[in-house]
């Protein structure tokens, strides 16, 4: 087996990327982006069209990462987008003969971060740029997320307002809410991509894809329902403003402890992933693709 090379896993990583990036999936990402806009981006700018105050121009975006259907559609279309991964064709069966199994496997890492990357920086686009020339940028939040509410109490219910609920701007600074919930919701989908990778080394990526689609309805489910046991599941992890309450400082459920959850599940996968690579015959796979 040929030595670990860093070098020869970044190239590995940048070229499928590439071919990722060009793919013509990449429609469900549009698509994806017009869902945001039209979903959660309108509804706020409504409100604040309503105030005639302008909003932080972040706050399209953290509000999207902290609503709850978003965060059901986004990952589904995450998993769509990565179903493939990682990709086992003529070309893979080259990398892996020519820069070893190690070098391969840290290739599909970085390009999993890759993606994942692209695909939150897509939603970043798509939430801030219908905003970016009417709101302004800073570190505080808007009154259309602090007051709204209480100047329009006939208004308190509609959609813009529970998209950016009070546990969230109550509790934490908007740079704060931002850089955690951007982190979060990237490492629930790093996360259900080390899975997909595990039983990919493993051979069993139907089984993988099955397992990610239930990680992400039964924790939608059972956030909907605000029951404990949604804390079992990532997507109660990557929703910042369920970790605390309306007005009391004392948290819920510690945002550290979700930081530690995360990197236990990734840690966890990774392992996986070295122990099955020993064990994964290429030689079966090159007779696959050639039959």
């Amino acid at each position: 087996m040929n030595k670990f090379s860093l070098k020869n896993s970044l190239s590995c990583a940048w070229v499928e990327f590439v071919k990722w990036l060009i793919d013509a999936r990449m429609i469900i990402v549009l698509c994806l982006c017009v869902f945001i806009y039209s979903f959660a981006v309108e509804p706020i700018k409504e409100n604040a069209k309503l105030m005639g105050e302008p909003m932080n121009a972040l706050e399209p975006f953290i509000a999207v990462l902290n609503s709850g259907m978003i965060l059901l559609v986004m990952p589904l279309g995450f998993l769509t987008l990565i179903s493939d991964f990682p990709k086992i064709d003529g070309s893979t069966v080259f990398y892996i003969f020519r820069i070893g199994k190690k070098s391969w496997l840290c290739g599909q890492i970085i390009r999993l971060f890759l993606m994942t990357a692209a695909y939150i920086l897509s939603i970043f686009a798509a939430s801030v740029v219908g905003v970016i020339t009417s709101g302004f940028t800073g570190e505080e939040w808007s009154l259309v997320a602090t007051t709204f509410a209480s100047e329009f109490p006939e208004q308190s219910g509609n959609f813009g307002v529970q998209l950016l609920p009070e546990n969230l701007y109550n509790q934490m600074m908007l740079p704060t809410a931002f850089v955690e919930s951007a982190l979060f919701v990237i490492a629930y989908l790093f996360s259900l991509g080390m899975i997909l990778l595990a039983f990919s080394i493993a051979k069993r990526k139907t089984a993988g894809i099955v397992v990610c689609g239930l990680v992400i309805a039964l924790g939608a489910a059972l956030c909907s329902i605000s029951t404990k046991l949604m804390w079992v599941f990532p997507m109660a992890h990557s929703i910042v403003w369920l970790h605390y309450t309306e007005f009391l400082r004392e948290p819920i459920f510690p945002v550290f402890y979700s930081a530690i959850y995360f990197a236990a599940m990734i840690f966890t996968a990774l392992i996986f992933c070295i122990a099955l690579l020993k064990k994964f015959d290429y030689d079966i796979i090159s007779l696959e693709v050639h039959s």
